[in-house]
């Protein structure tokens, strides 16, 4: 930690971290990212049938790995860390096995409903450390109104359930909004970290430390070895492995290089109503009344703090 101070204080003269507008192309891909990961909390549950809930993150992460691996090696892209690399990385891995831990959990204790829209208060999050944290990157007035609008959606969307939680469902809305906040954190940090390494480095290591954490765990402690999968949950971890691991934590790790992380984290407003609508359809889960005016709202705030 010693050695991101000095770092961090060398490097204070250098340019603002980026911070381009987002346009059509990048919002596009934030779009189509986040309605992936939309879908991570029925995937997961999905997943869960199979195998124990440590196990699975370490399984679709050893997946996901093998996949940014491939990439690095198609783009040319060195995968050993370069001189003064590692300490970054190392806290990169750290974050990510702790938020991945405490998502996971969630999703298991609880619901996929509950789990995609508690998580998805992490834009909150992020625009409050990125305005303290991030040169640059402050929370003007039309971005906090589109919050407040994108967020008001998230709160009709959960209102329905106040009061309804039944066995360890209060536990798991607690991980999930600690999870929220650490996955705030981890966008926030690296936002710095690809400022100084390439960012598909950046993916890579930060599931390769975590990986085999996860199913060092799983295999002492839940059995791993034991686990019976069909096809449905196997089908489920590999699409959690190359399509969310590999594919979207790249490219939002390219977004928020290039762009300001909270206007990249915006967009997360979105994946709540593609994870309500799918665990409805796929686990049965009920649609409340109030999806409609939350769709409104969500696609209004993303509107305006676009704009403004």
């Amino acid at each position: 930690m010693t050695e991101l101070l000095a770092e961090e204080a060398a490097i204070q003269e250098r340019p603002p971290l980026g911070s381009a507008r987002l346009t059509g192309g990048p919002v596009a891909l934030a779009v189509l990212i986040t309605i992936f990961w939309g879908t991570n909390p029925t995937a997961l549950k999905l997943a869960l049938r199979g195998f124990p809930p440590i196990g699975a993150a370490g399984l679709r992460f050893a997946i996901a790995a093998l996949g940014v691996w491939l990439w690095c090696l198609a783009m040319r892209v060195p995968v050993r860390p370069q001189r003064g690399e590692m300490p970054w990385l190392l806290a990169v891995g750290a974050f990510f096995i702790v938020q991945i831990a405490t998502f996971t959990l969630g999703v298991y204790w609880g619901t996929a409903t509950h789990s995609i829209v508690i998580l998805h208060t992490y834009p909150f999050f992020v625009v409050a450390l990125a305005h303290f944290l991030i040169p640059g990157d402050r929370a003007s007035p039309g971005r906090v109104i589109g919050l407040v609008a994108a967020f008001s959606g998230i709160i009709a969307l959960f209102l329905g359930e106040l009061g309804r939680w039944r066995g360890t469902q209060l536990l798991a809305d607690v991980t999930q909004l600690a999870s929220a906040f650490v996955l705030a954190a981890q966008i926030v940090f690296i936002k710095h970290t690809v400022a100084r390494i390439d960012p598909n480095r950046v993916v890579l290591w930060q599931m390769v430390l975590g990986a085999p954490v996860f199913l060092g765990y799983s295999f002492v402690f839940e059995g791993l070895a034991q686990a019976r999968p069909d096809l449905v949950s196997t089908a489920s971890i590999m699409y959690q492995g190359m399509i969310i691991g590999a594919f979207c934590f790249t490219i939002w790790t390219r977004l928020i290089r290039h762009h300001a992380a909270s206007r990249v984290a915006i967009f997360g407003f979105i994946g709540p109503v593609v994870g309500v609508l799918l665990g409805a359809f796929a686990l049965h889960e009920p649609i409340s009344p109030t999806l409609i005016a939350s769709t409104i709202l969500v696609a209004l705030g993303i509107i305006t703090a676009n704009l403004f």
